[in-house]
């Protein structure tokens, strides 16, 4: 009994933070009785706490030598392995452990995330089912059943799932938010935001939920309170950049009255030595085209001790080329590049610092090296096509060619619709009630004008999917004509003759007069788009030469601006669907008219 009682307090100890005195007592258990699997395995946890991961390997491995049958043991060791990137040993010390104890629940628990991280979801269904039906109160086992049915496809059992899961436990906190996060996913968003506000209240207090609570507001059309829920978030986690990015996000895009970057300077100035603040304020000092602060920020942040970082380095020399001091720009970028040769980031912004200073030759090389790493990245993609037309190199025709690879085509309605502008006029009405900010979104490339929140094509919208249909129906007689080339980074991603694509987002785009998108890519698609639903009618009827509101294609984004021309020009049509390398410049000219400028954008992705 006397061991027991040590071992006892041996664990409490460890459990609150006093390890030291919790370790001197399974050591002097192990004194008197060295093949003591328990004090064994309490030092194994001891040490994989502190981060001893050698020990704790060895002690588990002696603890189980002792009491190879323990499913505690088990489980604890292959929780243990796959932090530490062993999943197959993991695996099969969680199958001895359900094998030996199969009404043991956290075995089947721990199973059953490590099959669906390995995307083995039958099997992690019957394991996330055998954890609900041996520990019915046991929250995380229903999460883990939501999270399963949720990547099988099956939104509404996931959510179903949750609701049970709520009515054996009530106040789990987590499965109030993954049932929040379900119902947003299906677009129940005043549901969502219920359900979020319950997590909130049941002590779910982190992050994310203050940021998914301030989106889901804004869906249901609550701006006031998708403002407040943002507030709130950074007034409770005070130095979380991504929380802070979207308080001011919001507060610009929503026309609150103050300065959007007030909270970014006080959490910068109130924590100097955390890097991310000063690079998040920097950041949106730049796209709010604040040149001078963002200057000043940057040199209050290294006479405050900001560790210097790549990230920051990368915007000090940014805002030294910016401010005329080109070369002292290169060389800082130079010492970057030799400091960290593999770093992503460090190649495409030097890339682009050298591009808008004449060196496309230097900028090739940092391109092709970066797409070494990611082939697909559709940003070095698009400066070694710049690098390329900048030195004459007719490998830029091959990967950017502006008469092949860019595509009109006609959207054909719905058969309940007879004709397309009749459609279109119907979703148009659609889209005015969904753009719900009183800006353009500080991050994007809008310029005088207004952006929907979130995945057009979540929304439970019968038109909706009638659009998004059709759009498949043009999309793939554009598809279908590619030619065969493998080794294309566009031709070669559409696969073995197949067509079916995936959205990785959609959104549309409400311009006013003098609106325009700035020349930009699409880092996250593979076919990008504009469809034009409603055009003023200044658009619609002009001369020959005349450009305003008409989609350009060529024209890099660099600063200071580049000399290049555009390589294309296409005129928008109500109904006209034009598709485009994700990887391929291109921007809207600016127009003037009373009426709006409505797109719906999307990216394509093939079909895995």
């Amino acid at each position: 009994m006397q061991e027991q009682a040590m071992l006892q307090q041996a664990a409490s100890l460890i459990r609150s933070g006093q390890r030291d005195q919790g370790v001197a007592l399974c050591q002097q258990l192990l004194r008197a009785n060295p093949a003591n699997p328990d004090a064994t395995h309490l030092l194994a946890m001891a040490a994989r706490d502190t981060n001893h991961s050698k020990e704790a390997e060895e002690l588990f491995r002696k603890s189980l030598a002792i009491t190879p049958r323990r499913p505690d043991f088990l489980v604890n060791f292959a929780t243990f392995l796959r932090a530490q990137n062993c999943a197959l040993e993991s695996r099969k010390l969680l199958k001895r452990a359900v094998k030996f104890a199969p009404e043991f629940a956290p075995a089947w628990y721990q199973l059953g995330l490590l099959l669906l991280a390995e995307s083995e979801l039958g099997e992690a269904l019957r394991c996330a089912r055998k954890v609900t039906k041996l520990a019915p109160e046991y929250a995380p086992g229903w999460e883990l059943l939501a999270a399963i049915q949720q990547k099988q496809g099956e939104p509404t059992s996931a959510i179903s799932s949750c609701r049970k899961g709520l009515s054996r436990t009530t106040q789990s906190p987590r499965l109030h938010y993954s049932l929040a996060q379900l119902l947003r996913q299906e677009c129940q968003f005043e549901e969502a935001t219920a359900a979020y506000l319950t997590a909130l209240r049941a002590g779910y207090d982190v992050p994310d939920l203050y940021r998914n609570l301030a989106e889901s507001h804004l869906e249901v059309g609550n701006a006031d309170n998708a403002l407040q829920a943002a507030a709130a978030g950074i007034k409770r986690f005070p130095d979380n950049s991504l929380l802070l990015r979207t308080h001011a996000r919001l507060h610009w895009e929503l026309q609150a009255p103050g300065d959007p970057l007030e909270s970014l300077w006080g959490a910068a100035r109130a924590r100097p030595g955390q890097p991310e603040l000063w690079q998040t304020l920097v950041e949106m000092l730049n796209r709010f085209k604040r040149q001078n602060e963002s200057t000043a920020a940057l040199q209050e942040a290294e006479s405050s001790g900001c560790p210097r970082t790549p990230e920051i380095r990368m915007l000090q020399a940014t805002d030294m080329a910016q401010s005329g001091s080109v070369d002292l720009a290169t060389d800082a970028y130079s010492r970057l590049s030799k400091e960290f040769p593999e770093h992503h980031g460090v190649m495409l912004n030097f890339a682009h610092h050298l591009l808008a200073h004449g060196e496309p030759l230097q900028a090739q090389h940092l391109c092709e090296r970066a797409l070494e790493q990611e082939p697909l990245d559709q940003l070095a993609l698009a400066y070694l096509g710049t690098a390329w037309q900048m030195l004459g190199d007719e490998r830029e025709s091959w990967l950017m060619n502006y008469q092949t690879m860019v595509n009109p085509v006609r959207l054909e309605p719905p058969e309940s619709y007879s004709d397309t502008e009749t459609f279109l006029s119907d979703v148009q009405q659609l889209l005015e009630s969904l753009h719900r900010t009183q800006a353009h979104p500080i991050e994007q490339t809008v310029r005088g004008g207004t952006q929907t929140n979130g995945h057009l094509f979540r929304l439970k919208q019968p038109l909706l999917a009638q659009l998004e249909a059709s759009i498949r129906v043009a999309a793939a007689q554009i598809i279908e004509q590619f030619p065969h080339d493998p080794k294309h980074p566009l031709w070669g991603r559409r696969g073995s003759g197949q067509t079916g694509v995936d959205f990785s987002g959609a959104w549309s785009v409400r311009l006013r007069s003098e609106g325009f998108h700035t020349n930009h890519i699409h880092p996250e698609g593979w076919l990008s788009s504009a469809l034009y639903i409603a055009l003023p009618d200044e658009v619609k009827v002009q001369g020959p030469d005349d450009r305003a509101g008409h989609i350009q294609f060529g024209v890099p984004a660099l600063d200071p601006p580049s000399a290049l021309a555009a390589q294309r020009i296409v005129r928008p049509e109500v109904g006209t669907l034009v598709l485009f390398p994700s990887y391929m410049w291109h921007g809207t000219v600016p127009f003037t008219s009373q009426q709006a400028r409505i797109t719906v954008a999307f990216d394509l992705l093939p079909q895995s």
